[in-house]
């Protein structure tokens, strides 16, 4: 028995009940955000690039390195927000997916904080691996209960932001393979959705 098993009990029926309820409304909030394959193609293309870019880039050169990402974040969310705008109009959002958003959004300035930590005691290395992980646990966990692919997605991310944290300078390189790999992977379960 370890120290865990009191908080962790058996699972019943009626837990697993609740469960699945859970689940079904993670599913209906996320219609507006799994309903296109092209989004997923757009992160897949748009990521990687600008990983492999900022490879390019001298290494004091941090505003060409925020231009690079922030146009990049700009240019695929703009294809996710159009294609998001067009689904909610046939679907209201729900509470959950709001709290969702709110939720993704919290994470996010977390990592930003965590960035500008890093960046400022001279970590900027870690930077890909730290957003890995940051996406990876958000897929796998809020994602997880939505739709079942994005559990596979969040760990392809954590996985692919242990090998940006390995000390052989392929962080930006494992970045875009990671993010061309996991998104490609969700946009052919989308597809296939």
């Amino acid at each position: 028995m370890s120290i865990y098993d009191p908080l962790v009990p058996e699972p019943s029926a009626h837990d697993a009940r609740d469960l699945e309820r859970v689940r079904a409304e993670f599913r209906h909030a996320s219609r507006p955000f799994l309903g296109s394959a092209a989004t997923w193609l757009t992160w897949a293309i748009v990521l990687p690039a600008a990983a492999l870019l900022t490879r390019r880039l001298p290494a004091d050169a941090y505003a060409a390195v925020l231009f690079t990402w922030s146009g990049a974040i700009l240019l695929a969310g703009a294809v996710e927000a159009i294609a998001i705008f067009r689904r909610a109009q046939r679907q209201a959002p729900t509470p959950l997916g709001v709290w969702a958003l709110r939720s993704q959004g919290n994470l996010s300035s977390v990592a930003i904080v965590l960035s500008i930590l890093l960046v400022w005691q001279g970590l900027a290395w870690t930077l890909p691996g730290l957003w890995l992980l940051m996406l990876g646990h958000s897929f796998f966990v809020l994602g997880g209960l939505a739709f079942t692919p994005l559990r596979t997605t969040g760990r392809l991310y954590q996985l692919g932001g242990i090998v940006a944290l390995l000390p052989v300078d392929m962080s930006l390189e494992a970045f875009a393979v990671t993010a061309a790999l996991a998104n490609l992977w969700m946009a052919w379960s989308v597809h296939r959705q």
